[in-house]
């Protein structure tokens, strides 16, 4: 199909936006290919997209080999039907994990000098995350943690160590939560210190573990809070339940 056909037509594709799998249109459409020697060839299409269901705008790259492709059956006249590897790029990347509901206003719920820094921690781990970088996402959720420790009192100078047994010790985290939080730092320093690499299924429950924990500290005491102020203004509305008075006997006859 040539750039001009391909234009104005839809595909499908996973919209980050939307969150799954979207028919959209295509606005913008290039192919480059190539070979090296004379048994290997490659492609690479590049599409700009707009999801049909809420207008988000993205690119996508399409990149195959030669290489990629690879028998998986046969045909109904016995000839060997071949599956091709796609490897697909988005831009903005596909989002890895979906962000808790209260991350915008995780700097309001903290109340603190860094509830800024916490919450630019926790986005960039994302970002990172989204974009497979995950060096730097073991060293931003370690970070993240490190940040959240000083705006719950932890002293700054103290040893990641010394932090988790001093916030144990306050009953900042209980003793499961100490055992989770040591390979959570363990992690970032590996990755900070000795070029760890990890996957992104090594570093998804380090997340989670993280996301709980901000929420149990910062989140669920603010929204606990304004229910109770809530709550404190409904009371003085609600009407009183009134006495019923005792009927007076009836004068002797």
């Amino acid at each position: 199909m040539t750039t001009e056909s391909k234009i104005g037509t839809k595909m499908k594709a996973f919209c980050s936006n939307c969150k799954g799998e979207r028919n959209c249109e295509i606005k913008g459409y290039h192919r480059a290919s190539g070979s090296e020697g004379e048994n290997y060839d490659w492609w690479k299409n590049w599409y700009l997209l707009v999801c049909c269901g809420c207008d988000h705008v993205f690119a996508e790259s399409h990149f195959t080999d030669s290489e990629s492709s690879y028998p998986v059956g046969y045909d109904r006249n016995g000839d060997y039907e071949y599956h091709q590897d796609v490897d697909i790029k988005s831009w903005p990347a596909r989002t890895k994990r979906n962000r808790p509901d209260w991350l915008d206003r995780i700097s309001n719920f903290a109340e603190h000098e860094k509830s800024g820094d916490l919450e630019a921690c926790l986005l960039q781990a994302y970002e990172a995350l989204d974009h497979d970088l995950n060096i730097l996402a073991a060293i931003g959720i370690r970070t993240t943690f490190d940040v959240a420790s000083e705006i719950l009192g932890v002293e700054t100078d103290l040893p990641f160590e010394a932090k988790l047994k001093k916030m144990e010790s306050d009953g900042i985290v209980t003793p499961s939560q100490r055992d989770d939080f040591e390979v959570l730092i363990n992690a970032g320093n590996a990755s900070a210190h000795r070029g760890w690499n990890p996957k992104f299924n090594d570093l998804d429950p380090l997340v989670d573990s993280l996301e709980h924990f901000l929420a149990d500290k910062f989140v669920t005491p603010k929204l606990r809070k304004i229910a109770a102020d809530g709550i404190a203004k409904v009371r003085p509305k609600v009407p009183k339940r009134t006495k019923k008075q005792k009927a007076l006997p009836a004068p002797p006859g």
